[in-house]
């Protein structure tokens, strides 16, 4: 007969298959940001109701802690506020996530793993586990008694907690994967929160680059690369190039194979698209079946501020849009941009695995869309610009420099394939 609690770890697994895992933020309503909606925060609606909202204008400006402001940022509450939190009455979310964590070290030195409580309590997460792996959660048991402040942040680290057999709570020692893998984090019967699971997924890295948490401008967050490690302390900005991916026409006039994206080097110095230690070059795919090995002999190199273009049917882009002849177009031939939208990704060698499979570390990542996709969005809104959706437009990266994979970095202009932004 199987133990119980496998039993019960199998349950949450495939509540969280079906339904996704639990969103590790507050609900909506939440007014005193204890991760709860009940009677205290309908107590601070009514404390605000109908004040003038030039009274406080900054949230960060309230003496009380306890006195959170309204989910719309004004000391003001009127009756959309009063729905919230009636949709929302009695409803519990996860304050802690998983913030950050390092899982290419080489043995120099041990991964780690970041968690960060986004409530205004402290939350006692003794008891709780950590793992990676989504049918046991239990293989790392987290100490009686430790307890995350509010909006603080603690760590763990493998040599002494969760991939050490010594350690008291290790139940199955693990070590976090250098070609990525999924983490989870799970309260189990914990009073306050029970049977709140967050699990993030995290692809390849290379050594001494850690993934973490970054919201975007539609309220989400994403898991990402970042661009330095910060144990014990808010994130730094996401990863951005060495080279991104620019521009990207998916869908042209009349639907005909001019189709194309452009790449630019954002860096301060040339980029080779190869990797000598692996003797591998870099590639570009998309969701559909498109797949570019750029050249190995010889290798690309793009200058600082470069651009190269991809695309379908190179000598028919040339043609249509007068591309210089200096610009490097390279044709993936078979396949097609998706022109209700997909992701795509610029991706160079990572490390091979005892079996010899080589795994791909992502440069840059964009999953665009057509603007007419609302259910991708937690507030039913599709960002992205619906005038490059065969309207003689295309999607151009406002801001090179900063993180890429968000609507709001992104607007619709006029096609400038191989030279500078419109």
């Amino acid at each position: 007969m199987r133990p119980l609690w496998r039993i019960h770890t199998a349950l949450i697994v495939l509540v969280a298959l079906l339904m996704g895992p639990a969103e590790a933020v507050c609900p909506p309503g939440d007014w005193n940001g204890d991760c709860r909606v009940d009677w205290l925060d309908l107590g601070l609606l009514a404390s605000h109701w109908l004040n003038d909202p030039n009274q406080i204008d900054d949230p960060n400006q309230i003496d009380d802690p306890n006195q959170i402001d309204d989910p719309n940022h004004y000391a003001t509450a009127d009756a959309t506020d009063l729905a919230v939190l009636a949709n929302h009455w009695r409803r519990t979310g996860c304050p802690i996530v998983i913030n950050e964590l390092l899982a290419h070290s080489h043995d120099i030195s041990p991964d780690w793993i970041e968690l960060h409580n986004v409530s205004s309590i402290p939350v006692d997460i003794g008891g709780w586990f950590l793992s990676d792996n989504e049918h046991d959660l239990y293989e790392f048991r987290i100490e009686d008694g430790t307890v995350v402040e509010p909006n603080g942040y603690i760590v763990f680290h493998e040599d002494t907690q969760f991939g050490n057999p010594d350690c008291p709570g290790t139940h199955s020692p693990f070590a976090l994967s250098e070609n990525g893998e999924s983490l989870c984090l799970y309260s189990g019967a914990d009073t306050r929160f029970p049977d709140c699971l967050v699990v993030e997924r995290f692809g390849a890295s290379e050594t001494w680059v850690s993934f973490g948490r970054h919201m975007t401008s539609m309220g989400t967050y994403a898991f990402v690369l970042m661009s330095e490690p910060t144990p014990g302390q808010a994130n730094a900005d996401p990863l951005v190039g060495p080279v991104v991916i620019n521009e990207i026409m998916y869908h042209p006039p009349g639907d005909t194979d001019t189709e194309y994206i452009e790449l630019m080097n954002v860096s301060a110095g040339p980029v080779t698209l190869f990797d000598f230690r692996a003797m591998e070059p870099w590639r570009f795919t998309d969701d559909g079946g498109i797949d570019l090995v750029f050249p190995r002999e010889p290798p690309v190199t793009l200058d600082a501020g470069e651009h190269i273009l991809l695309a379908r049917n190179g000598a028919m882009v040339r043609h249509t849009y007068g591309v210089p002849a200096h610009i490097q177009v390279f044709s993936w031939g078979s396949g097609r941009l998706s022109n209700s939208g997909e992701r795509i990704r610029l991706l160079k060698p990572g490390d091979v695995d005892n079996a010899g499979a080589r795994y791909w570390v992502e440069v840059d990542s964009i999953h665009y869309s057509d603007g007419t996709h609302p259910e991708n969005s937690p507030d039913r809104v599709d960002r992205w610009p619906a005038e490059a959706d065969g309207a003689g437009l295309s999607l151009n990266r406002m801001f090179p420099s900063q993180y890429g994979d968000d609507p709001d970095n992104w607007h619709a202009t006029i096609p400038t394939p191989g030279s500078t932004n419109d």
